[in-house]
């Protein structure tokens, strides 16, 4: 069995186990709370397109009167 530290109860016990696990949690919601991250940043250039497109289609018919 190479998961036979889940089990073992002295592992759990452990205080390094327990402040591993809690710097472990509290980097990932700092991460999280840092900034927008990828989906932020999806969202602001799929913006930034469609305001692209309209502006550029605005101005064709524009010119077009």
């Amino acid at each position: 069995m190479t998961q036979t530290t889940l089990l073992d109860h002295h592992v759990w016990t452990h205080p390094d186990t327990w402040n591993a696990a809690l710097e472990n949690t509290a980097a990932r919601y700092s991460s999280r709370r840092r900034g927008m991250g990828f989906w932020g940043f999806a969202a602001v250039c799929c913006v930034l397109v469609v305001a692209l497109v309209l502006g550029i289609v605005y101005l064709m018919t524009k010119r077009r009167r």
